[in-house]
C-alpha cells in the first residue's frame, strides 16, 4: 500500500510548483498575489473537500480496502476526466506582451 502512495506523492510535489508558474504566468503582474491567493484557498478547500468525501466513503463500507478502493477508482476517474478536458482545450492563448523603450539616455548612439 505504501509503495502504491509514492507516485501519489511525488506528482502532487511536482504538480504544484508548475501549476502555480502557470497560473502566474497568465496574470497580469498587478494580480499575482490575489491569484496565487485563490489558488492557495481552492487548494485548501479541495484538499478539505477530498478528504471529507472520501473518507466518508471508506467509512461506509463494511471493510476499509473495499471502501479505500472504491475512493480511489473515483479519484483516479476524475484524474482521467481532468487530463481528458484539459487536452480538449488545449493551451491558453498567450497574452501580449508590452514592448518597451529603452530608458532616456541609453538609446543607441552612432559612432559615424
Amino acid at each position: 500500500m505504501v509503495l502504491l502512495m509514492i507516485p501519489v506523492d511525488a506528482g502532487g510535489s511536482l504538480a504544484v510548483p508548475a501549476v502555480t508558474s502557470l497560473l502566474l504566468d497568465h496574470v497580469p503582474a498587478e494580480r499575482a498575489g490575489i491569484a496565487g491567493g485563490v489558488l492557495n484557498a481552492s487548494r485548501q478547500v479541495g484538499g478539505a473537500l477530498a478528504v471529507a468525501v472520501f473518507g466518508a466513503l471508506v467509512a461506509r463500507h463494511a471493510t476499509f480496502f473495499r471502501g479505500l478502493r472504491t475512493s480511489l477508482v473515483i479519484a483516479a476517474l476524475l484524474v482521467l476526466a481532468t487530463t481528458v478536458t484539459s487536452l480538449l482545450l488545449g493551451p491558453a492563448p498567450a497574452a501580449p506582451t508590452a514592448v518597451s523603450e529603452p530608458a532616456r539616455g541609453l538609446e543607441k548612439k552612432s559612432t559615424v
